[in-house]
């Protein structure tokens, strides 16, 4: 396989391993979703440590739905400008590898080249005619797709970091203690693999975090809803790394919404007054040339 220019391992190398500090340190990590250059600069200068790229808000930006519906190269492209905006370290967002094991293989060094310091992998795969229609893939198949990344990675040098993410309680809702049985196998397969963290998708409850922070042997990730505990109470279960996905873009596009809605329907344009100054987001921009 050949090797990544030296400059680019290097600086890649240096984020990942930040990211793994990060990752391990006693402070749960806090990761907003980005989906372009200028969130992942607002969230940066918003003092967050490392910022997640969301696959769902960068295929909402060019107007696709979530689920590898956009290409690895437009999913790279995007993730690029994202970590190339920023001193903090970016995970990439890659989604089920975007095939098998060689093509998570191929995702993988993609994403090295574009200075990402780690990606998430995703265990669900379609199951239906749609991309609503989501299964689970068997654990070893997945696993040699972990299996991809960890030679990958040997191959090129690299220190990539790897969220390998569990999509049990968003795919098995109809027996929660089937489904918790199974996150913690999943969870520790991957772990076990090569996994730097186990990243639990879907809502679940503060017992069920606590059962996952005490039987998954790696750090654990949680992705945030609007019924999760908060980020004190996550910190205080032992919950290493908390991400929200695309919900930071759909905050955004409510309140674009509202101010159109109240165009169209009030005639007036109040909620303007709630928007950024545009000297601020001059000044912010400016600050990182």
């Amino acid at each position: 396989m050949e090797r990544l220019p030296h400059d680019v391992i290097t600086a890649a190398n240096e984020k990942s391993r930040r990211l793994r500090e990060l990752v391990l340190a006693p402070e749960i990590l806090v990761m907003p979703g980005a989906w372009d250059a200028l969130t992942a600069i607002l969230f940066e200068r918003l003092g967050f440590q490392a910022i997640q790229g969301s696959s769902a808000a960068i295929a909402a930006v060019l107007g696709q739905p979530d689920g590898e519906v956009l290409t690895r190269e437009q999913t790279g492209a995007a993730t690029k400008e994202i970590a190339g905006a920023v001193s903090v370290p970016v995970n990439a967002d890659g989604e089920a590898g975007y095939g098998g094991p060689d093509e998570t293989a191929a995702t993988v060094r993609a994403f090295v080249e574009a200075r990402a310091a780690g990606m998430n992998l995703e265990d669900s795969i379609p199951s239906g005619p749609t991309a609503a229609g989501r299964g689970l893939a068997p654990i070893p198949e997945h696993v040699e797709k972990i299996a991809a990344v960890m030679e990958t990675k040997r191959a090129i040098g690299s220190e990539f970091f790897l969220n390998a993410r569990v999509d049990v309680f968003a795919v098995m809702r109809d027996d929660p203690k089937a489904a918790l049985a199974e996150a913690i196998k999943r969870g520790n397969a991957y772990a076990e693999a090569g996994g730097d963290c186990i990243f639990y998708l879907g809502q679940i409850g503060t017992e069920v975090i606590a059962t996952l922070v005490r039987d998954v042997h790696a750090p654990v990730s949680i992705f945030a809803g609007p019924y999760t505990p908060s980020i004190a109470e996550l910190q205080e279960l032992g919950v290493a790394r908390v991400s929200y996905g695309s919900a930071f873009q759909r905050v955004g596009l409510a309140a674009i919404r509202r101010l159109a809605e109240e165009m169209r329907d009030k005639r007036s344009h109040n909620f303007m007054s709630e928007a950024i100054p545009g000297p601020e987001l001059q000044e912010m921009l400016r600050g990182r040339m």
